[in-house]
């Protein structure tokens, strides 16, 4: 089943109407004459899309939508207003109130395809991810209060015609910045600043759809909303099918084409912040909170994808694993804020003496994993001598105004290009060669020599005392 469709109309007519070419094509469709009657197959069980006659008997759209809009089980159905397509003033009525799209009561029956289909793929991609919030579905309050304006560029041939002078008539409120650029030109490159791109399309050409599928392509568009403007029909694929993200006829009022362009620019930023957040998010799973490093998780993903990489590009590499002494002490004699502010002091001290192609994270409580690639055992000896004596040298300053000298002692494992050891077998190493560096008196450096497949380190070298 590709979808569930409830259809509420008192007309017993346009219900059937409306219902005949879903028959066809698998949709679940149901059937209400009353808005009682239509909520209680709702409470039933959630339709994706509900098509409602705006002449239903008793009908206020604006608490239909919110109702729905604010129940969890029907947050993601879409709301499709049907019109009488003579009713300019109710279709922009709709749309203000909270549906989702309005449609001609006596819809084609190719275009009200089309249209499920898109609402189809908006439901399932919000479901699929869960971080679709009902804005980005389109059940949204009224459109006001934007931050910026709408940036639109007009895709036609001549400056000077139909929908440059549609776009003129536009109303002022919603702040609409209007571009045009030819279809020779936005096919080459595309404003990538463009909010909606408006494309018209003529019975006497047939370039306009390649021009959207390129839009929906290119880099610099494939973000942005386009709205296609046609009366043409039986011209193959739907434009929404092919990518369009509303579709319009030309007769179309000015204030109705600004409210849909203004919905569009809404639901492109509503996107951009979801995809903001989301990086955001990801990033947060791979960053220990306190010292801004990578985490536990983040290693283990590293140390994973390093041995991929090392099986089909051996290469030099080492482990460090930092250790503060006296952790405990520390806590015990300054509390633990201190000893948080400490850690985290550390933990910038070391970062910063890097390089860009290092890695380093935040292995356990008061431990530091850092893994050197391209290095000698000699240069990886060094880089922990620095660290070493960069950390003693560093007084940190606590909110009492006293200052605290920390130490680290660092264990080192390397492995040559020629050996096959596995990060666990270095990182275990390393362990064993801090273990011998706290054993020896601390804030000092220990480097394992060869690692039996165990990982045991079998001799030391001092590089540091």
């Amino acid at each position: 089943m590709t979808g569930t469709v409830l259809i509420i109309d008192a007309m017993s007519n346009r219900r059937i109407h409306l219902r005949a070419p879903l028959d066809t094509t698998a949709y679940e469709v149901d059937m209400a004459a009353t808005q009682a009657e239509g909520l209680a197959l709702i409470r039933k069980e959630a339709p994706d899309v509900v098509i409602i006659a705006d002449d239903l008997p008793g009908l206020h759209l604006r608490k239909f939508c919110k109702l729905l809009r604010t129940k969890p089980q029907t947050q993601l159905t879409t709301i499709v207003v049907a019109v009488q397509r003579e009713n300019q003033s109710a279709r922009v009525s709709a749309l203000i109130d909270g549906a989702h799209d309005v449609i001609d009561t006596f819809a084609d029956s190719a275009d009200l395809k089309a249209r499920l289909r898109k609402f189809m793929r908006i439901k399932n991609r919000a479901a699929a991810v869960h971080s679709q919030t009902p804005h980005d579905h389109g059940l949204a309050e009224p459109i006001t209060g934007f931050d910026r304006r709408a940036n639109v560029t007009l895709v036609t041939k001549l400056a000077a015609d139909h929908g440059s002078s549609l776009l003129c008539d536009l109303p002022v409120e919603p702040g609409l910045n209007i571009s045009h650029q030819t279809p020779e030109d936005v096919r080459r490159t595309p404003n990538e600043e463009t909010d909606v791109f408006v494309l018209f399309e003529s019975k006497t050409e047939d370039e306009t759809r390649d021009t959207l599928a390129i839009l929906k392509s290119h880099a610099a568009s494939c973000d942005s909303r386009v709205l296609f403007v046609t009366d043409v029909t039986g011209r193959g694929s739907s434009p929404l099918d092919l990518g369009a993200d509303d579709q319009v006829p030309s007769d179309i009022t000015p204030d109705e084409l600004a409210l849909r362009i203004t919905r569009l620019t809404r639901l492109k930023r509503a996107s951009e912040t979801a995809r903001k957040s989301a990086s955001e998010l990801g990033e947060m799973a791979y960053r220990d909170a306190l010292t801004g490093l990578n985490n536990r998780r983040a290693l283990d993903d590293y140390l994973a994808r390093t041995d991929r990489v090392r099986v089909e590009h051996p290469g030099r590499i080492a482990v460090l694993i930092a250790d503060i002494d006296h952790f405990k002490a520390i806590n015990d004699n300054h509390g633990h804020s201190a000893g948080d502010e400490i850690l985290a002091q550390i933990a910038k001290t070391m970062q910063s003496r890097l390089r860009a192609g290092d890695f380093i994270a935040r292995y356990g409580g008061e431990e530091f994993l850092i893994v050197l690639p391209d290095v000698s055992a000699k240069d990886a000896g060094a880089v922990a001598n620095r660290l070493r004596d960069a950390v003693a040298r560093n007084a940190i300053a606590l909110e009492d105004h006293t200052h605290v000298r920390a130490t680290v002692s660092i264990g080192v494992a390397v492995a040559a290009k020629s050996d096959q050891k596995t990060m666990h077998a270095l990182r275990h190493a390393a362990d064993r060669a801090l273990y011998d560096a706290k054993r020896n008196g601390r804030n000092r450096i220990e480097l394992a020599g060869a690692c039996t497949p165990h990982g045991r380190a079998i001799c030391r070298a001092e590089t540091g005392s």
